[in-house]
């Protein structure tokens, strides 16, 4: 249960993200301010899904019930908020966010999953970068600067386009489509780094 609730606040914290994002004409100022999700997230100890998937690689078979545990409780703080946002004065947000909708359901499947792929090696950079690099700039550059990347780059993170979708009105058939393979993206992404270290120091014990 405490993994739940503390997904759930994740997902609340990245449609925080979101809505600063939505607000702001200027996209490099947004994409900044967008990394509040991630830094509240990192600083407090929620659960995020995209940064759990980072560690499958090195954890049991048993750590999977954790990743479901955490996907859901951030679709219910994501979704949630949309919904609670939804009957605020951020309803202005509405057309806005619909318009950004409309662009990722029109893109093809093969490009959301590449995209996703990307933001999920990103999303690998800040969330281990945070945890292993010891400097205190370089721990908060590392949640920001891959931030600003993936957003920049209009690479696809699952939890926030869940925030997106329930903001624009958007979901149905095509949209959890979309969130799937997005969400299995982010999954491919986040673990390809771990994944290529553990390769290369099990290749270099054996050759010791």
């Amino acid at each position: 249960m405490k993994t739940f609730i503390n997904a759930i606040i994740a997902g609340i914290a990245i449609s925080m993200g979101g809505v600063i994002y939505l607000t702001l004409e200027n996209h490099i100022a947004g994409s900044f301010l967008f990394s509040i999700g991630l830094f509240t997230i990192y600083s407090f100890g929620f659960n995020l899904y995209t940064g759990k998937v980072c560690y499958i690689v090195n954890e049991k078979p048993s750590y999977l019930s954790t990743i479901l545990i955490v996907y859901i409780g951030n679709f219910v703080g994501t979704v949630g908020a949309g919904i609670v946002f939804r009957h605020t004065k951020l309803a202005k947000l509405i057309d806005h966010t619909r318009e950004l909708v409309n662009m990722k359901l029109s893109d093809t499947l093969f490009s959301t999953f590449i995209m996703a792929v990307m933001c999920g090696i990103m999303m690998c950079i800040a969330v281990v970068g945070y945890q292993t690099i010891k400097d205190g700039i370089g721990r908060y550059l590392s949640l920001v600067l891959p931030v600003m990347v993936f957003i920049l780059s209009g690479y696809e993170h699952s939890i926030a386009d869940m925030f997106y979708f329930t903001m624009g009105n958007a979901w149905g058939a095509k949209a959890f489509l979309y969130i799937m393979v997005i969400s299995a993206g982010n999954l491919v992404g986040g673990s390809l780094i771990p994944l290529a270290k553990k390769y290369l120091s099990e290749e270099a014990s054996l050759l010791h």
